[in-house]
């Protein structure tokens, strides 16, 4: 399995397809195996690279805090060794916190930037549902509650109204072969709660998507409004159907959304 020896960590990666390099960075104790059908999708024209950040997945899970910037340096990093020298970068909810750190720190390498279901900072209600989370973890409560109670938040009540569908996605959960260590939880919740970039994300230049469902309930749809509003150059779409996961939910909008923004760029 590839993977990329970095100054910190070793970093698990994959590359799908050819021509202009685009990654794919996920949220919240999602690895890359949770890309399929994007991956799929946008490796017909694009190089596309997708990784486990750390703390998930096949990546190395450090028991200290983590924080978005860290998490930016560790993708920066595996671009250098990859060769890529610039990318169209996506960032999910958390990867689209990492997405907006490697925008400011690093804007000679992002061509483009797409902001799913992410925002400037995290608000209240994610912030204590995180920290939730992460007690339900540390006090043992079983991995099905804790997926059952997550499904509530990321998908639509027309995905929860299928029951089979929802126990499909919970029994996919607990069966995944690296299941992320409670110590990983926690350095990436960290991160999460430090985050804010609301001060910095007017010197984003590049081309920018900030896309959002409008079932969204996590992350307000207010704070997608603002990051559009306040980062040049950048555009709001938002989709008829889907709440936080509706890449996941309803991967055919997502993709064509993505699509059309990357194809008046290239």
């Amino acid at each position: 399995m590839p993977s990329a020896k970095l100054s910190n960590i070793n970093m698990y990666y994959e590359v799908h397809g050819a021509g202009e390099p685009l990654v794919l960075i996920q949220g919240l104790s999602l690895d890359s195996s949770a890309w399929a059908d994007q991956i799929s999708a946008f490796s017909q024209k694009y190089r596309v690279i997708v990784l486990d950040n750390r703390g998930v997945g096949q990546s190395d899970s450090p028991n200290i805090p983590y924080s978005t910037e860290m998490m930016a340096n560790d993708t920066v990093e595996l671009l250098k060794f990859l060769n890529i020298k610039n990318c169209h970068i996506l960032g999910f909810s958390m990867g689209g916190k990492i997405a907006q750190q490697i925008a400011l720190k690093y804007p000679e390498i992002v061509k483009s930037l797409i902001l799913v279901t992410t925002a400037a900072r995290f608000p209240a209600r994610a912030r204590y549902l995180t920290k939730l989370w992460l007690k339900m973890s540390t006090e043992q409560v079983s991995a099905e509650i804790r997926l059952q109670e997550i499904c509530l938040w990321v998908f639509t009540d027309e995905f929860l109204a299928d029951e089979a569908r929802v126990t499909a996605a919970v029994h996919l959960g607990l069966a995944h072969p690296y299941p992320q260590p409670i110590h990983g939880f926690a350095g990436q919740v960290a991160a999460l709660l430090q985050h804010d970039t609301r001060d910095k994300i007017n010197q984003i230049s590049v081309p920018t998507l900030v896309l959002i469902g409008k079932d969204e309930i996590f992350i307000p749809l207010r704070l997608s409004e603002e990051l559009a509003a306040n980062i040049p150059n950048a555009e709001l779409v938002v989709s008829e159907k889907g709440g936080h996961n509706y890449w996941m939910e309803f991967p055919e909008i997502f993709n064509q959304a993505v699509m059309q923004f990357l194809a008046k760029l290239t």
